[in-house]
């Protein structure tokens, strides 16, 4: 499962990454590093959420309900500290509202995708 799901994640970063950079005249250098940036956040933190989901789902509610909490907040802590260290830092060659854009727009389609995963993979389950 957990490959599958790896495999789809990156296909999707794989697609939005190739459109984020054929919109580099709309969006300046800045704008499509700092895409980039969120889309490579954003791939890692669904990965690393759906291995901790998917380690946990033998293991028990308590356990799946317990993932579930770490993945979330292991993704917000995770795109928290990039914002605030590329907002402090201020670095020239990443734009940060780009960064935040792409992070919460490839956070949502990775949920959806990871929703999608879980539900299919706890068919026939009963707790």
């Amino acid at each position: 499962m957990i490959l599958r799901y790896t495999l789809a994640v990156v296909l999707f970063a794989v697609t939005g990454s190739a459109l984020i950079a054929a919109s580099a005249g709309s969006l300046g250098q800045a704008g499509v590093r700092g895409a980039l940036l969120g889309a490579a956040l954003a791939s890692l933190g669904a990965i690393f959420g759906m291995s901790v989901l998917a380690r946990s789902f033998e293991r028990g509610p308590r356990q799946f309900y317990g993932a579930v909490m770490l993945g979330i907040l292991g993704r917000l802590t995770l795109f928290c500290a990039v914002l605030v260290y590329v907002g402090l830092r201020r670095p020239a060659d990443y734009s940060l509202p780009a960064i935040a854009l792409s992070l919460v727009g490839f956070f949502f389609v990775f949920q959806a995708l990871e929703v999608r995963f879980v539900l299919k993979g706890s068919k026939g389950r009963t707790s």
